[in-house]
């Protein structure tokens, strides 16, 4: 039996004329006639040099194409006389037969026309079947209502015979091989893109034997890699060894590629399996994923198509090769996988997880340490991390620069790689730009979306609408950009740190005191003005942001200079970027209790229960029913007890280290005491 390319081109051959009156005001997603067009469709031949060699398509019950006019389209669906034919008899509704007549295979709702081309995708996630595998454009000559449809894309072939893989990842490091296209309907030959990708996955779920892919006609250069996700989370790649030419219309077979994989040793390390967070400190070599989840909770960063490296750095002015940090990155069942090269130098990566699209959803630090870090007990008691944020040693060097943040913000900006010059850090990928804060760009949605983007508003803050929760030092929020383990710093952390306690290393540009847990360094990095996101005073000045809830004033800055170490005694903009040390979250053990009483009728002496959920840094232990039975309690869990009789009973929740406790909802409520709590 012949194979059917989904999307395939399609010739569209008018067996009717009609003659029908365009509507004005008719739309490209709207718009009817009241006259019903009939028009042949017809698959490629196997004599046309766009054919498929070998494959000759055929229609199959249930095909849908996109058709239009120019002015309105619709939806058509092949009927079931017509599978396994090459033709087909279509009856179209709302089209005018004496106008151009463009045709898509697949439907997508999402099609339009630009200056006579087409714009249409290359899906970023397809799922191996060579049904699924194509795509196929075409136009009429004017009043003809016959359409002669090219292919649009390559198809790649590929063979597996084991059953263990889940995901595979097509990754180009230069060429767009996926997304929106410009295409000319009379050819199907690419003029121009729209949003193009550099990724393509592909679905497969254990499916074995052939398998397919389109993408859009490129020469994949020698190096490009085809990347694997088992079902035990092993991830393996092919480094491609020979320039690859796809061109539209062609298939290209890589043939069989069990034995051609290359994986690691294990299964790749969950990085977030203790605690999840939106910076993750790993030792080098080796292979890591971590939950796609919003920084520190379980909550989902959305529908994502494929992994990416936003940029790489290794803290100094030259730029690492691209892959040198952070490679193979890839999605596959909730989780973003990546590779550290074995030999890899000590540095830092931004890895993101995006849509179909291709927009950014969240992204993540990768915070590449041989030998990891240590913690320092500063004079306040506040238990520290050794060094800024993202530097790469805590000794008095540039490399204990860091990187500079914005109040508020996850994501780190790597621009100053010296404090004795203005030189910026060589990053491989996007480059870290400005943007004025506005009604669009300053939102949390547009800084999620624009990780390398410092939105700048003088004096001010970079939200256009201020938000104090985002940032923490008491409950880790989900923008917080410290490693596990640790969180933005309060104000009190930073008790002792006085000028007198200090000193100026003027060769190497910062403060530095001696603790019984070693030399306290504080580098004078500068920071990015809150009116530009220019540079500034770089090697004379440094600021370290702290929890702005515990700051009068919108103080939320502790400042150092050649001569003073002190609070900042001016309001410190969130627009500005600083450095940030983070500071352990400990537990105390103190407990807290929080009482709810219900009022249970004796129609309903089953369903009364609590969704409770304690936020803090420590753990909820157990509550106490009203008829001295007890449940174990986690931060988050649904508790539902039955009552003997009816009347009013007490739940009682002990916690530990618990900023807040939200109940509900409750059936028959009457009072909840937090007096206790």
């Amino acid at each position: 039996m012949r194979h059917m390319i989904r999307y395939a081109s399609v010739v569209i051959a008018a067996v009717l004329l009609c003659a029908c009156q365009a509507e004005v005001d008719r739309k490209l997603s709207g718009g009817k006639s009241s006259d019903s067009v009939e028009i042949t469709v017809s698959c490629p031949s196997p004599d046309s040099r766009t054919d498929i060699e070998g494959l000759n398509p055929v229609w199959r019950a249930g095909d849908e194409l996109w058709i239009s006019d120019g002015s309105a389209s619709v939806k058509v669906t092949v009927p079931q006389e017509y599978d396994g034919l090459p033709s087909a008899n279509l009856s179209v509704d709302g089209i005018c037969a004496d106008s151009v007549i463009y045709a898509v295979y697949p439907y997508d709702e999402n099609i339009s026309l630009s200056s006579g081309n087409l714009v249409v995708s290359v899906p970023s996630v397809q799922n191996g079947s060579f049904a699924d595998a194509h795509l196929m454009v075409g136009a009429s000559g004017k009043g003809d209502c016959a359409v002669k449809l090219h292919n649009a894309s390559a198809v790649l072939k590929f063979t597996l015979s084991r059953e263990d893989i889940q995901t595979m990842q097509i990754q180009s490091t230069s060429l767009f091989i996926s997304g929106s296209f410009k295409i000319d309907p009379s050819t199907g030959r690419k003029t121009g893109s729209s949003d193009p990708l550099r990724r393509l996955t592909v679905d497969i779920n254990g499916s074995a034997g052939d398998l397919y892919a389109a993408c859009m006609e490129v020469n994949l250069p020698v190096n490009s890699k085809l990347i694997f996700i088992t079902k035990d989370g092993r991830l393996g790649s092919i480094t491609l060894s020979k320039r690859n030419v796809l061109e539209n219309g062609t298939l290209y077979d890589l043939g069989e590629l069990d034995d051609m994989i290359e994986f690691g040793e294990g299964p790749s390390q969950d990085i977030s399996a203790e605690e999840s967070a939106n910076c993750y400190i790993v030792p080098g070599g080796g292979s890591y994923r971590l939950r796609t989840v919003k920084g520190n909770s379980d909550v989902s960063v959305g529908d994502v198509a494929y992994g990416d490296v936003v940029w790489e750095t290794v803290n100094t002015t030259t730029a690492p090769g691209k892959g040198a940090i952070a490679t193979d990155v890839i999605y596959s069942g909730g989780y973003l996988y990546f590779n550290v090269p074995e030999g890899a130098p000590d540095g830092n990566a931004l890895i993101s997880a995006c849509d179909a699209a291709g927009n950014i959803l969240w992204s993540w630090h990768i915070w590449v340490l041989s030998d990891g870090v240590k913690e320092q007990t500063w004079p306040g008691g506040a238990i520290m991390l050794d060094r800024n944020l993202g530097a790469l040693t805590s000794a008095r060097t540039a490399l204990s620069g860091g990187f500079l943040y914005q109040w508020g913000r996850k994501d780190p900006f790597p621009v100053i790689a010296k404090f004795t010059s203005s030189s910026k850090m060589g990053l491989s990928g996007t480059t870290v730009s400005t943007v004025a804060s506005s009604s669009t760009t300053g939102t949390i949605d547009y800084a999620t979306a624009n990780p390398a983007k410092v939105i700048y508003m003088k004096s001010g803050d970079w939200l256009t609408v201020s938000d104090l929760t985002i940032w923490s030092s008491k409950v880790k929020t989900i923008y917080d950009p410290c490693p596990p383990g640790y969180l933005i710093p309060s104000e009190a952390a930073f008790s002792g740190i006085t000028t007198e306690a200090t000193a100026w290393d003027a060769t190497n540009k910062g403060r530095y005191m001696q603790s019984e847990s070693g030399e306290i360094w504080f580098p004078a990095t500068g920071y990015l003005q809150s009116s530009d996101g220019a540079t500034s005073s770089i090697g004379a000045w440094m600021f370290y942001f702290y929890d702005q809830n515990s700051s009068p004033q919108g103080r939320c800055t502790w400042k150092g200079t050649s001569t003073s170490m002190a609070m900042n005694t001016s309001t410190s903009p969130h627009a500005s970027a600083y450095s940030v040390r983070c500071q352990k979250r400990v537990a105390s053990g103190v407990k807290q209790y929080v009482t709810v009483l219900q009022d249970v009728p004796d129609y309903d002496l089953v369903s009364a229960g609590a969704y409770v959920e304690g936020v803090g840094t420590g753990t909820a232990g157990t509550s106490a029913w009203g008829d001295d039975s007890s449940d174990l309690l986690n931060l988050k869990k649904w508790l539902w007890h039955s009552y003997r009789s009816a009347g009013t009973y007490s739940l009682v929740v002990e916690c530990s280290d618990v900023e807040t406790v939200t109940i509900g909802p409750l059936r028959h409520t009457t009072v909840i005491d937090f007096s206790r709590f």
